[in-house]
């Protein structure tokens, strides 16, 4: 189904400001239910870009797409005590919280409270994924993933956001991201979804929701891995890939209403070179893309009726859900 919506923004996330670019697209007001993406440029100072979807969210209906994490995993719930998403909001805005964003250095910092590891890597041998499951109380490295962080049929398995070592890893730049952007979205009144009810209640009237994404789903969703391409085969990493898999998905973005402000054509034309974000905004672009498929109704959300994923775990916007029976 289509949903009403004004502005979509997506934002690439990294720890560093370097790595964080947002894209973001306009409602083209045509009678053709099109859609403008319009700007792609760094996220810079965090506090004007909140401020700025506060006073827009007071008269219209805005989507955020995040790269990363909104949710714990069930585990973490059984062992912490918490019930929902919602009472951990709010223990995190008080200072009894604030050990949850320090990274345990040592295993025997590992906690419910404190549960990201490790800070760093460590000698050869001295850090595993096993002292995070035993610090946290749960059988298996395993159980520290959340039902939409398992592979799917059309992707690997995302990382456990606990485990915070390696190139894969999210943990670090979900901190961030919570520190900075959800728990001061708090005071302006952001909706975060699947929490604060489904895309059809959440867009019903003026404001800002942030939406967990998934790029390498959306990835998936648009056929990228399976395109032939001039340069070979894709990889976000490299330019050429880059831009042989936009002049793939022009057509097709052009043929649903989805069209580019001519001051950024050439750069997304060209792949998005190194200058201008390369693959960090190249995922932003994607991330907003996925969005406006949804908005458009040629995604569904695809948001499981388990309470534990409303409540507690998110999910993961668009992913197909394949869940053992309750």
């Amino acid at each position: 189904m289509p949903f009403d919506i004004d502005e979509i923004y997506h934002a690439d996330w990294s720890l560093g400001a370097k790595g964080r670019w947002k894209v973001h697209a306009r409602r083209i007001n045509d009678g053709d239910d099109g859609w403008c993406i319009d700007d792609m440029s760094p996220v810079g100072d965090i506090a004007p870009f909140i401020n700025q979807l506060c006073q827009d969210g007071h008269t219209k209906t805005i989507w955020l797409g995040l790269d990363f994490p909104l949710g714990l995993c069930r585990a973490w719930y059984e062992k912490s005590g918490f019930e929902n998403f919602a009472s951990v909001q709010g223990w995190l805005s008080t200072p009894q919280g604030q050990g949850f964003f320090d990274i345990c250095d040592d295993q025997s910092q590992i906690t419910p409270n404190r549960p990201f590891y490790p800070a760093r890597a460590g000698a050869k041998g001295s850090v595993k994924r096993a002292h995070l499951a035993c610090g946290l109380g749960v059988d298996a490295f395993s159980d520290l993933h959340r039902a939409c962080e398992k592979a799917t049929a059309t992707r690997n398995k995302a990382a456990v956001p606990f485990w915070t070592l390696g190139a894969n890893q999210v943990g670090k730049a979900m901190l961030h991201g919570w520190q900075n952007l959800l728990l001061p979205g708090q005071d302006c009144g952001f909706h975060i979804w699947p929490f604060d009810g489904d895309l059809a209640r959440l867009s019903q009237t003026p404001g800002t929701t942030l939406i967990e994404t998934y790029p390498a789903e959306i990835y998936g969703w648009l056929g990228l891995h399976e395109m032939t391409l001039p340069s070979g085969r894709f990889a976000k990493s490299r330019q050429a890939a880059r831009r042989d898999a936009i002049a793939q998905l022009m057509p097709m973005l052009e043929s649903w209403g989805i069209v580019t402000e001519p001051s950024l054509y050439q750069r997304i034309a060209n792949g998005i070179d190194n200058a201008h974000g390369k693959d960090d905004a190249f995922d932003a672009l994607i991330g907003v893309i996925g969005l406006i498929m949804i908005a458009m109704g040629k995604r569904a959300e695809n948001l499981p009726d388990r309470a534990m994923i409303r409540d507690q775990e998110g999910w993961i916007i668009g992913q197909f859900a394949n869940l053992p029976a309750s």
